[in-house]
């Protein structure tokens, strides 16, 4: 199997591979997804559910529903997201493009739900830029 992306949780327990096309990443803004990941907004790679693998830690993801149609997958020791799946993209998996080991390798092309997007998120270009932390 070609491993094209990998990833983990902050702690590592949890470890996966991707092997296939990513489908897309969208930027989502719905409230629920600033919810389940406590920020502005979600990005997420779209992959066929059967190119995911969990390679280590499956014993540490935690299945939490969502809703009735949509099941986040986190880790049990750290609970760093991982993937979400949803029933109205049956056999898809939507991975945490966060929990990538090289995150800058995928960009979004697509915002979605951006009615509920917050209102500063268009503008986050403009803001003051630091490398490093500011003291």
């Amino acid at each position: 199997m070609t491993r094209l992306i990998t990833g983990s949780c902050a702690c590592k327990a949890v470890q996966y591979a991707v092997d296939g096309r990513i489908k897309s990443v969208v930027n989502c803004h719905c409230n629920l997804c600033k919810k389940i990941t406590g920020g502005a907004f979600e990005t997420i790679a779209l992959v066929s559910e059967r190119n995911l693998e969990i390679t280590s830690g499956e014993d540490d993801l935690i299945r939490y529903a969502l809703t009735e149609n949509a099941d986040k997958y986190f880790c049990r020791v750290c609970g760093t997201p991982i993937y979400n799946q949803n029933k109205r993209v049956p056999g898809n998996s939507m991975i945490h493009v966060g929990s990538l080991d090289a995150p800058n390798s995928l960009s979004p092309t697509i915002n979605l739900h951006c009615k509920s997007m917050l209102s500063w998120v268009r503008d986050i270009t403009a803001l003051e830029n630091h490398e490093e932390e500011v003291p």
